[in-house]
């Protein structure tokens, strides 16, 4: 699609950068590729309480944060709808297409939008998480369920993430014609810069520090690799409801000595955590496309993960792999790991896959047929 005659390519996400997490990253990282590819980006997001500017320049992205609260209330949620349909009404003419990140309240909104055809241009929809109870699933749970799905199907594609959301979208009926699976992407600089490790001691885990998450399990399986007689290291990187408890667990597993809690790292930072770490261990239940992974990845880490999010059909043969919530299969892939004499990253084909070039280019194709 050539961005000359309608040159803003849209956005509309719950969150943006200054928050921190795989969405923020993501969409950031999305409104910057669009905008080397001779777009204006334009991100359409929420001020959760923050307190920031309503409109903002940031890199060259034009920032729009419709006032929200982090208490979702209906009366809350109806006006961020109707906030969020006046700037993308206001649009029309000059979008050239617009990205809505989940299967939430901004993907209702669009798709009323262009059921109405209120807005011009063609909506794209793409879920967030991944697993059994990824955002397409949890839409289907909720009230009033079949009116919001006649809504979503008003947006002109849905993407999936990985394919269990695309098993999703066919169970539930979805347009079949309507349906793509683009993944997340990332920036590949790194992958030429650096190389893999001689060897894998010391661990790293980043993201969330939640329990579903897998953190409780992961403590577990350091503990059972400790009673074995080995010495594995841990770096903790991230925050979240279940820090307190996790850290309690690694005092009562004996492991203080081996784990380390590096807090919340910016992701100017992200540099300086991999280049501590041997390894990234994704313990989780359930993801999407979680770009902690593909940040490893591209850093030539070596890679323990759980079968979620398309991980095992993606990093196959590439990476130690083992089923959700299981500590034995866990505390093998990092002793496996351990005893890796030569550590690969055999990630080329993965790389190309995810680079944010490719994924932005993909999107925008799609768009330019839809």
């Amino acid at each position: 699609m050539s961005p000359s005659a309608r040159s803003v390519a849209l956005i509309v996400t719950p969150r943006f950068p200054p928050l921190l997490g795989g969405m923020e990253r993501e969409c950031a990282l999305l409104a910057a590729q669009f905008g080397q590819m001779g777009f204006r980006p334009v991100v359409l997001t929420e001020d959760l309480g923050q307190g920031l500017p309503e409109r903002e320049e940031l890199d060259g992205v034009l920032v729009i944060r419709v006032p929200s609260s982090p208490q979702r209330s209906a009366t809350v949620q109806l006006l961020v709808a109707a906030r969020m349909a006046r700037v993308m009404i206001s649009l029309r003419g000059q979008a050239a297409f617009a990205i809505v990140r989940t299967f939430t309240l901004p993907a209702l909104v669009s798709g009323l939008l262009r059921r109405l055809r209120l807005v011009d241009y063609p909506t794209l929809v793409t879920a967030e998480t991944g697993g059994l109870e990824d955002d397409i699933v949890a839409l289907e749970k909720r009230p009033g369920a079949r009116a919001m799905k006649w809504l979503v199907t008003g947006n002109d594609l849905l993407n999936g993430l990985c394919q269990a959301n695309i098993d999703h979208l066919r169970r539930f009926g979805y347009p079949a014609a309507r349906v793509t699976m683009i993944p997340n992407g990332i920036e590949t600089g790194a992958w030429e810069r650096t190389s893999p490790p001689a060897g894998i001691e010391r661990f790293l885990f980043l993201g969330r520090l939640d329990e579903s998450k897998g953190v409780f399990e992961l403590v577990e399986a350091l503990a059972a690799l400790r009673a074995q007689g080995r010495s594995p290291r841990l770096l903790v990187a991230g925050a979240g409801p279940d820090e307190q408890e996790m850290k309690r667990r690694v005092t009562e597993a004996g492991l203080d000595d081996a784990v380390e809690f590096a807090g919340l790292v910016p992701h100017e930072e992200i540099d300086r955590i991999f280049e501590q770490s041997d390894c990234l261990v994704l313990p989780s239940w359930s993801e999407g496309m979680p770009l902690s992974v593909l940040e490893a990845a591209a850093r030539h880490r070596a890679l323990v993960l759980s079968d979620v999010g398309d991980m095992g059909h993606l990093f196959g043969g590439r990476a130690w792999v083992f089923p959700p919530r299981d500590v034995e299969a866990l505390a093998r892939c990092l002793a496996a790991a351990m005893d890796d004499p030569e550590p690969k990253a055999d990630y080329e084909e993965v790389i190309e896959q995810v680079s944010i070039e490719t994924v932005a280019g993909r999107l925008a194709g799609e768009l330019a047929g839809a």
